[in-house]
């Protein structure tokens, strides 16, 4: 039986279907060669693409029966970030590392017709409540809460994820020395 095996992989980008689709390749890959017992992701993103951010919380999720993922937020995790961050059974944060948490936007370009709104709307809608779900599935972050959150378009420090239990610890990033650390390349 193989011992415990860390693999510390980091991940400083936007949130995008290309990044997300190099993202799963990348952890795929490393997941082949190395064949660890856990993930521990450094994490840093300033969100994006609602969908992909889904593809990419339920990919981590997927991975929860062969492995343990580790969440680290050594920045800022905002927006669809958070969710993607949830996918962590154990989440950390560096000490001066902050979390976003704000309403779905959408770009309209060109005339608009009273139907394309309506759908837009239920659309904005349906994203922002898979959000407060998700988020609050594994926080002590309630929807309505989120809903309120997401009104105020402020970034939240790391005493308030620690408060409710969007993270479990205050931890400064480190790798152990010998460990493996690789730096995802999503360009």
């Amino acid at each position: 039986m193989d011992a415990q095996k860390t693999v510390y992989l980091s991940f400083f980008d936007g949130i995008d279907p290309h990044k997300v689709n190099r993202f799963m390749q990348f952890t795929t890959d490393v997941i082949r060669q190395q064949n660890p017992t856990e993930l521990y992701f450094f994490i840093s993103s300033s969100g994006g693409d609602v969908d992909s951010g889904f593809v990419l919380y339920n990919f981590l999720v997927s991975l929860q029966s062969k492995m343990t993922i580790t969440m680290h937020n050594t920045g800022t995790v905002d927006s669809i970030a958070n969710v993607i961050f949830m996918g962590g059974q154990k989440r950390y944060a560096a000490p001066n590392a902050s979390f976003l948490f704000h309403g779905v936007m959408m770009n309209m370009n060109g005339g608009v017709s009273r139907t394309m709104l309506k759908e837009s709307l239920s659309r904005l809608e349906g994203m922002e409540n898979r959000i407060a779900r998700t988020v609050s599935q594994h926080s002590k972050l309630t929807e309505a809460e989120l809903g309120a959150l997401f009104m105020q378009g402020e970034g939240k420090d790391v005493n308030f994820a620690l408060q409710k239990e969007i993270i479990h610890e205050i931890r400064v990033p480190s790798v152990p020395p010998g460990a493996l650390h690789m730096a995802m390349n999503v360009a």
